[in-house]
């Protein structure tokens, strides 16, 4: 099969590599659509994400779905023709995090496109039946594709419990905000801002719902005291992965509220504003991949309530990976890029 590895920072090749033989518990999954997120970016420019460090030639790619054409041997509730979306984690089942139902926290979890577990910029990927949801049967691939970066946005609203009436501030426009902006509003929130550094995102962000948008090249703070009306927002999700960023989410959020931490950092330290976040209270916390959230996921996106296909902005073969990360690397008007195989 054709599949597409990093072999180092910014050099991609196109390969004819093995096609996954499933094992006993797995499906074979022939990947129709397949987005380019924020991490496989971070792996294209930097070699690493993390402790995760390309050291031979590796596939990338988590956000898929697609078809199972192979079922294995002990697979009884997945069937050769169905239409499927990964959710890309698979614990162990049975540490302590696992035990109380934080799978995401597993130590021995391994997850799909990070090393050494290769991903799905290929025309084939194997993955564990349980961890292969169905989608229906009008769901087009596209929007399966995008649920798991939904998934991580409907976690952190959960995680942070935005509920009906709330005010919100969203940190950064990419694929995860807008996302986490359309959880939020789905689940009641009354005002969601959003702040980036570019206003076509912007712009993208005022058509799914935002009430109002900043440019973060303006004084974010006093621009949120304005609008509203000096008492700031419940709950800030911080999406951008910019530390200036998690700085102004302690300056935007009201006292007692929350920041919910979603961004992927460069850098593993940061200088941040602790006093304040004692003197107002705020509970700061950290947000990775997402537990029990996916059944939602899936609900929201079959529901129709938001517009997946708002957030593709390019459709490109898999052998123009390469040229995909070079746009986003460009900065050209890109949110998500979906590759086909």
């Amino acid at each position: 099969m054709k599949a597409v590895l990093l072999c180092q920072s910014r050099q991609v090749i196109v390969r004819d590599v093995p096609k996954p033989i499933p094992q006993a518990d797995e499906v074979l999954i022939r990947v129709k659509s397949v987005g380019i997120c924020g991490t496989d970016f971070h792996y294209w420019r930097t070699g690493s994400v993390g402790n995760f460090k390309i050291k031979d030639p590796f596939i990338l790619g988590h956000e898929a779905s697609g078809q199972i054409e192979q079922v294995g041997e002990d697979v009884t509730n997945r069937s050769i023709g169905e239409k499927v979306v990964v959710d890309i984690q698979v614990p162990c089942g049975k540490c302590t995090f696992c035990r109380m139902g934080r799978y995401n926290l597993c130590p021995l979890k391994r997850c799909m496109g990070d090393p050494p577990t290769n991903g799905a910029f290929a025309e084939y990927v194997t993955w564990p039946a349980d961890f292969a949801y169905a989608m229906p049967d009008d769901m087009t691939f596209n929007e399966g594709a995008l649920i798991e970066p939904l998934n991580i946005g409907v976690y952190a609203v959960s995680r942070a419990g935005i509920s009906m009436g709330d005010s919100v501030m969203i940190m950064g426009a990419g694929t995860v905000g807008l996302m986490s902006l359309c959880a939020a509003l789905a689940a009641g929130a009354d005002k969601v801002y959003v702040v980036d550094i570019d206003d076509w995102r912007l712009n993208k962000a005022l058509g799914l719902g935002a009430t109002a948008t900043i440019n973060a090249r303006d004084d974010v703070a006093s621009r949120i005291h304005d609008l509203t009306n000096g008492s700031y927002v419940d709950t800030t999700i911080e999406a951008s992965g910019s530390p200036v960023a998690t700085v102004q989410a302690v300056k935007v959020t009201r006292r007692g509220g929350k920041i919910a931490l979603v961004g992927v950092y460069d850098l593993a330290e940061l200088t941040y504003p602790l006093l304040d976040v004692v003197m107002k209270e705020l509970t700061v916390f950290g947000n990775i991949d997402g537990a029990n959230a996916f059944p939602k996921s899936m609900h929201l996106m079959a529901s129709r309530k938001i517009d997946a296909e708002k957030l593709i902005t390019h459709h490109l073969p898999l052998e123009d990976l390469d040229r995909a990360f070079r746009i986003l690397d460009a900065k050209e008007h890109a949110l998500k890029i979906m590759l086909h195989p």
